[in-house]
């Protein structure tokens, strides 16, 4: 084929295999052995896949292009996948302490989990705080698809996190990885790194799927991409360098001259394009020389301006109508209480024409006339009384609800204090430790419903009942509380007393059992020395016996005998020794163990003593 050849990246821990190839014999620059000049434009380079533009990394402030990788040595495919130069230590320019972007990152690497089938249920709440086990199956199963050998040997901490930090060192990531953060996967401080280094691995494994896809692509004669074109010259020439196949093959030649072949289509199509382009150039240079010397674009602007002349007339139109039609409504309106007015000033009229023609038939008299004035003088003394009357009443309606309001206000603070202490007591809610399902609450009725409405109390009539009741069941309690504890204070007393006893008692014997053993002490010092003496004595005998004399043969066996049964009451004195000193041991042991057992008894009775009067106190302190 026409296209280049993909070198597989080879594992980690695969030996060098470039002692297999031959080398350059062009003089290598130290400092740039390592690196490749890139042929791709430095910024906004395109993708190779059909149909796909750049995708910005969610990463802050760019990340390097891999493309300018150096090119491996072992036999195989190019790798893509090692980053420009070593990982440098430097901070992370991403917002990894960012929420939005964290769980961005994990929506993102989850994504590409799923379209590459992950043997197991993942999501991004589950991959925000995953365990350490779950965690290194992810990231084995990312790092598989650069290196499908590689597993972790051992899941421990202390090993899986070297393994770790020597995978993104290999793959040149630059941040620095932190030993504490990988001891201590799932915790919110840990994760946002990790899943930064996550992130930037799946974004490494996209970057190598969009490359597999382009170099993938056949090349053809008609393609419009000379970057690519070149590109594969330049593989496809190194390929052949590095394997030395076009010296027998000849497929070299083969290549240049479909590539040239290519090239000469393309300058002819192109050729083309730039002869329509300029023959459209001319036309629309000549319709623009014939469009200048009119009057539309004078025309156009008057048109514009015409426009948004219309516009505003037919806003003020708008509101014009607007205001003739409150006209029209306001005039109407008025009509009819003209119209009104009218009949009743018709009305009036009428009315005071019947009350004149009625004085007219009457016969008037001075005494009339008098009495009239003087009723209606009186009248008008009542009208002023009665409105001085209805003012006082207002002022004492006004004062009575001032006296009203602040009674309200005073029985409200007072009904807050009955709940406030009611709280304290666990009497509010009903379902507190001592309401015993009873409801002591007062709900109070918001303002201005009157007096009889303020405390709505509904059927609440026999709360004081209940308060009553509920006071004495807890002063009941609370001197069969006071009872309890006087009891036990004197059962507790009692317990000290005869704690006290047997402590003098222990102590007693413990007196006679080392009185007893200073006293076998000293036996026992008393018989070593007879026992000393009689040696002495048996020593100088046998020495006199040893002259040869006769005489003191038989007090040698005198002394013998003495001697022997001395032994005799020695040994029996030691045995009831032995067994008095084995009794007083038992005994002793047997005291102590006694002692000890009433000792953990006392403090434990006085634990649950102290423990109960504690809940006496507190109880009654509650009450």
């Amino acid at each position: 084929g026409t296209r280049a050849r993909r070198v597989p990246l080879p594992p980690p821990h695969s030996a060098g295999t470039a002692t297999m190839l031959r080398k350059s014999l062009a003089p290598v620059n130290s400092s740039a052995a390592n690196v490749r000049a890139s042929i791709a434009p430095r910024e906004g380079r395109q993708s190779l896949a059909p149909g796909k533009m750049n995708r910005m990394s969610i990463a802050g402030g760019g990340r390097a292009s891999s493309i300018g990788a150096r090119q491996s040595l072992a036999p195989g495919r190019r790798s893509t996948l090692a980053g420009p130069g070593a990982a440098d230590k430097m901070e992370d320019p991403r917002s990894t302490k960012d929420k939005a972007w964290t769980k961005a990152a994990n929506e993102r690497i989850v994504e590409y989990l799923v379209s590459h089938n992950y043997d197991r249920q993942i999501s991004p709440k589950s991959l925000s705080a995953p365990t350490k086990k779950d965690y290194l199956h992810t990231l084995a199963f990312l790092y598989n698809k650069i290196d499908p050998l590689f597993e972790f040997a051992d899941e421990k901490v202390e090993k899986a996190e070297v393994a770790i930090i020597a995978m993104f060192k290999r793959l040149k990531y630059p941040i620095s990885i932190s030993k504490a953060h990988l001891q201590a996967i799932g915790a919110p401080q840990s994760m946002p790194s990790l899943t930064a280094s996550m992130l930037w691995l799946v974004e490494l494994l996209e970057y190598e799927g969009r490359v597999d896809v382009a170099r993938q692509e056949e090349f053809s004669p008609g393609d419009e991409n000379p970057d690519k074109m070149f590109f594969d010259l330049l593989a496809r020439s190194y390929e052949d360098f590095l394997t030395c196949t076009a010296e027998v093959d000849n497929s070299g030649q083969v290549f240049e001259d479909s590539l040239q072949t290519a090239f000469a289509t393309k300058n002819e199509s192109t050729q083309e394009e730039v002869t329509r382009m300029s023959l459209a150039i001319e036309a629309m240079e000549k319709e623009i020389e014939l469009l200048q010397g009119s009057k539309l674009e004078i025309l156009q602007e008057q048109r514009v301006l015409l426009l948004k002349d219309l516009d505003k007339f037919n806003l003020l139109i708008g509101n014009l109508n607007t205001h003739l039609d409150q006209v029209k409504t306001k005039t109407e309106e008025l009509a009819a209480d003209h119209t009104a007015k009218e009949e009743e000033l018709v009305e009036l009229q009428r009315e005071q024409a019947e009350l004149k023609e009625v004085v007219a038939q009457q016969d008037t008299r001075a005494i009339d006339a008098h009495r009239i004035a003087a009723d209606r003088t009186r009248l008008a003394e009542d009208l002023r009384r009665t409105g001085r009357e209805k003012d006082s009443l207002q002022n004492e309606i006004y004062q009575a609800e001032i006296g009203l309001a602040k009674q309200q206000t005073e029985l409200e603070r007072q009904i807050q204090e009955y709940h406030r202490a009611a709280t304290e007591l666990k009497l509010i809610p009903s379902s507190a430790k001592h309401a015993d399902g009873i409801s002591y609450e007062i709900p109070v009725a918001s303002r201005g419903n009157g007096v009889e409405q303020l405390v709505a109390l509904g059927g609440k009539k026999d709360l004081r009942d209940d308060l009553v009741t509920k006071t004495d069941t807890l002063q009941a309690r609370q001197q069969e509380q006071v009872s309890n504890r006087i009891v036990e204070e004197e059962k507790l007393k009692e317990i000290t007393v005869a704690a006290r006893e047997k402590r003098e008692e222990v102590g007693t014997l413990e007196g006679e059992c080392v009185a007893r053993e200073a006293a076998l002490v000293k036996e026992k010092e008393a018989l070593d020395l007879e026992l000393r003496e009689a040696s002495q004595e048996l020593q100088s005998i046998e020495n006199l016996v040893a002259n040869g004399s006769t005489h003191f043969k038989a007090r040698v066996t005198a002394a013998k005998k003495r001697l022997d049964e001395a032994v005799r009451a020695l040994s029996d004195l030691q045995a009831v020794t032995d067994d008095n000193r084995v009794e007083r041991t038992a005994v002793t042991m047997r005291l102590c163990h006694m002692a000890a057992q009433h000792k953990f008894a006392v403090k434990d009775r006085l634990e649950n003593l102290e423990v109960r009067l504690v809940a006496i106190q507190k109880d009654t302190a509650e009450a």
